[in-house]
């Protein structure tokens, strides 16, 4: 049986990535709007990328061979054409 261990958070803070942090961190550039392919499995590069995590709960995740239960799922990233300002981050 596994023990818990509680521990008190002494402090958190929040950031925005860079972009080689994002791209770092990211297991799956999407470079397509293609969801599934025409046999109904999740398309490479796509918003469904098996790279990403799953969410059929036959079929295990690209990155850490988990299936639906145990996958945290995974980051990806999408280069946009224009950058998008969030406003509350503008000084």
């Amino acid at each position: 049986m596994d023990q818990q261990v509680h521990k008190k958070v002494e402090s958190i803070s929040f950031g925005i990535f860079s972009p080689k942090q994002i791209t770092e961190a990211s297991t799956a550039k999407v470079v397509t709007p293609e969801l599934y392919d025409k046999e109904g499995y999740p398309v490479d590069g796509g918003l469904m990328d098996l790279r990403l995590g799953v969410i059929d709960p036959g079929l295990r995740c690209k990155t850490c061979g988990q299936k639906l239960k145990e996958c945290p799922g995974h980051f990806g990233f999408i280069d946009l054409a224009r950058p998008v300002i969030h406003i509350k981050f503008v000084r």
